[in-house]
């Protein structure tokens, strides 16, 4: 049985190797992954958040992060679908039932089975915690329709966590999970993912008509979703997701340094791009801004861990100052790239397209500062 270590320096080999050289392919050709995530189950990387005792090698969120921040640098739509799976992963691991441990955590660590959230909704946008589908109870029998948008790995992940009202629920946050496989009566992945970046991740809308509930489905004890969502999901996906910023926004960093320092103006005599103060100016910038995201991303990861109250302020600002960060490095070294940069040389223009995702994304960062803002000022947030 591979250890953690062994994990993550197999994880950093595959993104340096294989996610490297299948980025820009997978980015022109619009196609999932399936190498990559192929090789990277192989390498047990799937199984990193899975307890040991079912095959894992009980990681947690630092070393989330770090595998995440590795496949970003090279890939950020194989990090984004890993970034879900590693969510869906963390709540079966967290709530599921010991029979749907049993029966789905090694298949996970094998890295035979991709999971990942189906938990927007168009009717509650950017609120994904709050869905509007809801179970119905027909006599003995329970059935869900429902209508999911941008469900990473739509169609081509094995399981699915679905989040939705209990039946006859009492309000927008009693919530159930269940645990969804695909190919179940009633599952279908809708249409092709057009985005703008993350192009190969197949964020794509899910219908659920008619599909039969079992309570042995259920992630979770009755009518704690919601609580699970809060504690548990959010987390790995905040930190999940600002590591994944700070992987494109590194990635675009390095490029673009080596680019100005390469190149040279035979008028000025071969003086490199480098020299000119202004061109100084920028890549300093862009370096205070990654070493601040990473530096905010490390001390989010130590509270959480450390289980400090004031840890879920930080939690909810990560993804936004991740966001921000990566925006505006990539931004910066686009100007200095001139054309080069989009002339889709580099891999900058790619970084700049995926940067632009962070922040849009459910939560996205308008909604996060809503509860940054009623946070700090003892405002309840719900």
């Amino acid at each position: 049985m591979s250890n953690v270590q062994d994990v993550l320096a197999a994880n950093e080999k595959i993104s340096k190797g294989s996610l490297r050289e299948n980025a820009d392919r997978i980015d022109q050709d619009r196609k999932f992954p399936h190498e990559n995530i192929s090789e990277l189950g192989k390498a047990g990387v799937l199984g990193l958040l899975v307890p040991a005792q079912f095959g894992g090698v009980s990681a947690g969120l630092a070393e989330m992060s770090q595998a995440l921040l590795e496949q970003a640098q090279s890939c950020a739509s194989t990090a984004m679908i890993m970034l879900m799976h590693f969510c869906a992963t963390s709540a079966i691991a967290a709530k599921g039932s010991d029979a749907i441990k049993e029966k789905f955590l090694p298949a996970i660590a094998r890295g035979e089975q991709l999971s990942t959230l189906a938990f927007s909704e168009a009717g509650s946008g950017g609120h994904f915690y709050m869905p509007v589908s809801e179970v119905r109870q027909n006599e003995a029998r329970k059935q869900l329709t429902a209508s999911k948008s941008f469900v990473t790995s739509a169609g081509e992940a094995d399981t699915y966590v679905v989040s939705t009202r209990r039946a006859n629920a009492s309000g927008p946050t009693d919530v159930n999970l269940y645990l969804i496989r695909k190919g179940t009566p009633g599952f279908a992945a809708q249409g092709r993912f057009e985005g703008l970046g993350l192009a190969g991740n197949a964020s794509a809308p899910m219908t659920l008509k008619d599909v039969a509930i079992e309570d042995d489905t259920r992630v979770g004890a009755e009518g704690t979703g919601f609580q699970s969502m809060l504690e548990v999901v959010l987390p790995h996906f905040q930190i999940g997701a600002a590591s994944v910023s700070i992987g494109i926004a590194t990635a675009a960093f390095q490029a673009i340094t080596a680019r100005v320092g390469a190149r040279k103006y035979e008028h000025a005599g071969g003086a490199a791009l480098a020299s000119i103060p202004r061109v100084q100016f920028l890549v300093a910038e862009m370096a205070i801004e990654l070493n601040s995201a990473r530096a905010y991303l490390g001390e989010t990861i130590r509270k959480a861990l450390a289980g400090d109250p004031a840890a879920m302020l930080d939690v909810l600002s990560i993804k936004v100052k991740a966001s921000d960060a990566c925006l505006a490095v990539v931004s910066r070294a686009m100007t200095l790239g001139g054309g080069w940069a989009f002339g889709r040389r580099g891999g900058l223009e790619r970084n700049f397209r995926d940067a632009q995702a962070a922040a849009v994304m459910a939560p996205a960062s308008d909604v996060l500062k809503d509860f940054i803002g009623k946070a700090s000022l003892g405002v309840p947030l719900f």
